[in-house]
């Protein structure tokens, strides 16, 4: 079997055993990365290795090599596991981690940047849910404070989702939700009459109304309040 790198199953397996040559990494021992893409994992295995992250940082690609580095290494310090791995669906992988290893610290580190899937991700067990757009330089300081015992979530997963008073029950015809889910994409009144085929001044009104019955006066609270009371999908 192949990895996406080029790498035999047999040759990545022969790395999970690592060696105490490392670097002297002054922050962990040793580190997993499961990913299966190559160009990222292998890119954050050489700046971990660089900057001294880690003295031993390992690989695994699918479901497979990363349960078989669980095995073959009892003295991980760290997993940074994506969101979506091969051979096990969505986050059965992070479960299944935390159901052989409860204590070792997992962080989600993907290019999802839906609340659901952190929120997912919090409930499976993880300490961290960490996008991939951010920087390295934040990446690995992340990672250094989840080893110091810290949790990292980016902020507006944790945001308070109850509704403000009176909204409980607020509803938005049929045209209105489409018009605030186009919205939520980023269109702007005149792109989105365009999509619905209709005069912009009917989608001011439609806007207008949307904002009145959301209790607000702009488009991006207007989208938080619908994606908190259900009215249009979660992002």
């Amino acid at each position: 079997m192949i990895d996406k790198g080029g790498r035999t199953i047999n040759q990545v397996h022969n790395q999970f055993g690592g060696n105490d040559d490392g670097a002297g990494g002054t922050i962990c021992a040793k580190v997993l990365i499961a990913d299966d893409h190559a160009v990222f994992r292998e890119g954050l295995r050489l700046l971990m290795e660089a900057r001294g992250f880690c003295s031993i940082v390992l690989e695994s690609f699918d479901a497979e090599s990363s349960l078989a580095a669980l095995d073959a290494n009892t003295d991980l310090d760290l997993v940074v596991l994506d969101l979506h791995m091969p051979g096990m669906e969505e986050l059965a992988l992070l479960k299944r981690l935390r159901l052989i290893r409860a204590g070792l610290p997992v962080v989600v580190l993907t290019a999802s940047e839906r609340r659901t899937d952190m929120r997912a991700a919090i409930a499976a067990g993880a300490l961290g849910f960490i996008p991939k757009t951010f920087p390295v330089n934040q990446i690995l300081a992340i990672l250094e404070r989840i080893l110091g015992g810290e949790r990292f979530f980016p902020a507006d997963v944790l945001a308070e989702d109850t509704l403000p008073p009176g909204l409980e029950g607020v509803a938005l015809s049929p045209r209105q939700t489409e018009v605030l889910t186009l919205i939520a994409k980023g269109m702007s009144n005149k792109e989105i009459a365009r999509v619905l085929d209709t005069a912009l001044p009917t989608v001011k009104n439609h806007v207008a109304n949307i904002f009145e019955k959301l209790g607000t006066t702009n488009r991006v609270a207007a989208v938080n309040l619908g994606r908190k009371a259900g009215l249009i999908p979660d992002a």
